[in-house]
């Protein structure tokens, strides 16, 4: 059926609903999201724009199997005590100096974020960070900030870093190793310009001469790993996935297949019972994407978001002026409410209008913008707000003026370096 002006309107007004319970804080993501699908899919039926079908259609299963493996096969290795492991390598290799303990740290969990979820490399490294840190008698702080800001950076120079990038990648049609080819160099131009931001900032801190640094020499990495020969298997599959990852162009295997299969090995090698080996998959966050698939399907039954990518296409026909203006907007916006909501929302746009443009830079500022933008308010990201919360568990505060001081001023300067590579990615294609 045509869609009609009401339809719209209703999708609208369903929409905004939604979004505003997500982004309220007073009732839980995911049901504000079920909620809002409910009213949705009551809307469709009245209208008759979408049915219970049709919206299943929305969702991309490809995005929500490769989250499960990927969440199953992190939590696997993880009980092997491996990051703790490369964790305290990393400490070691420092000798006690803060400078350097500050930057093997953060970029620790930077590259570990490219291969697994922010989120899950947060919740592994602060512990360890903070143990480390009370041992030296000195405030974890800005450790704890550097490895949230970095980790927020690093995740969005590859396909699987981040959950916005996967959804991107499967909308796009982008492969892993496209993404590493075009967002790969400006994450390590901002990763660069952030270390030295963090090295001013934190000026004060690096100064102090930390005690204990004996103790922190004689820990010995390897009585941190619980079960080493299912470590040393589990980075072997873990190769072997990254490995077709980055041969997905040639062996046309799905990215999806292959976090699957990785989790079901992962399964198969630790002989664990699902039941307490799924306890590492984030559910609530797997049914939080299907609904929002199926919330952002029903403005694209009606016509909705493809009107609004022709208004958008129409203020301007130079696609690197459009994209400019894609990555600030998603970027500060992210930095206000959740990245993947705002992901799931423009990525419909973005796909009209890199129609209408003939090229995939659009696409590469909005992985761009809701990656670095995360970093502008201490709300803006998961890891973020999970850094703040875990640090205060410890009895460390983190301040808005801790974060502002450093991460917005990161964050910004990673958006700069963003829109001068889109100049340069104008070119690369």
């Amino acid at each position: 059926m045509v869609p009609t002006s009401i339809s719209q309107i209703a999708t609208l007004i369903i929409f905004i609903i939604s979004y505003i319970l997500i982004f309220s804080g007073k009732v839980d993501r995911t049901t504000a999201a079920l909620f809002g699908v409910f009213l949705m899919l009551s809307a469709g039926y009245a209208f008759h724009f979408m049915t219970f079908e049709e919206a299943l259609g929305h969702v991309d299963w490809e995005v929500i199997l490769l989250l499960f493996g990927m969440m199953t096969f992190v939590g696997q290795l993880a009980k092997t005590g491996f990051f703790k492991y490369l964790g305290i390598k990393a400490i070691k290799l420092s000798g006690g100096k803060l400078w350097l303990l500050f930057v093997y740290l953060t970029l620790l969990t930077t590259f570990v974020s490219m291969v697994i979820d922010n989120v899950t490399t947060i919740l592994l490294m602060i512990p360890l960070t903070v143990e480390v840190s009370e041992m030296l008698e000195i405030s974890p702080v800005p450790l704890i900030l550097g490895e949230a800001i970095l980790s927020n950076i690093g995740g969005v120079a590859t396909m699987i870093g981040d959950p916005p990038n996967i959804l991107i990648a499967y909308a796009s049609k982008y492969s892993f190793n496209a993404f590493i080819y075009h967002l790969f160099l400006p994450v390590l131009v901002s990763l660069f310009f952030s270390l030295l931001i963090g090295k001013f900032v934190y000026r004060g801190w690096l100064r102090r001469n930390p005690k204990n640094i004996e103790r922190i020499m004689e820990l010995d990495p390897t009585e941190y790993v619980k079960n080493e020969k299912l470590m040393h298997y589990l980075l072997i599959v873990l190769f072997f996935m990254i490995l077709f990852f980055a041969l997905q162009d040639y062996l046309h295997i799905s990215p999806a297949f292959v976090a699957l299969i990785g989790g079901t090995l992962s399964l198969v090698i630790t002989m664990e019972d699902p039941k307490k080996a799924f306890e590492a998959v984030e559910w609530p966050t797997l049914v939080f994407f299907i609904a929002l698939f199926m919330l952002v399907g029903g403005l694209e039954e009606t016509g909705l978001l493809a009107d609004l990518a022709r208004a958008l296409s129409s203020l301007s026909s130079d696609p690197l002026y459009t994209a400019i203006l894609i990555l600030w907007v998603s970027g500060i916006t992210s930095s206000f409410v959740d990245n993947i909501p705002i992901t799931a929302a423009f990525i419909p746009v973005v796909a009209v209008m890199t129609g209408t443009y003939h090229t995939g830079l659009l696409w590469w500022a909005l992985a761009m913008g809701v990656g670095l933008g995360g970093n502008i308010t201490p709300i803006g990201s998961s890891a973020g707000v999970i850094s703040i919360s875990l640090s205060r568990r410890y009895g460390y505060s983190i301040t808005n003026k801790h974060w502002f001081s450093f991460g917005s001023l990161a964050a910004f300067v990673s958006m700069l370096v963003g829109t001068a590579f889109l100049f340069l990615l104008q070119y690369m294609g």
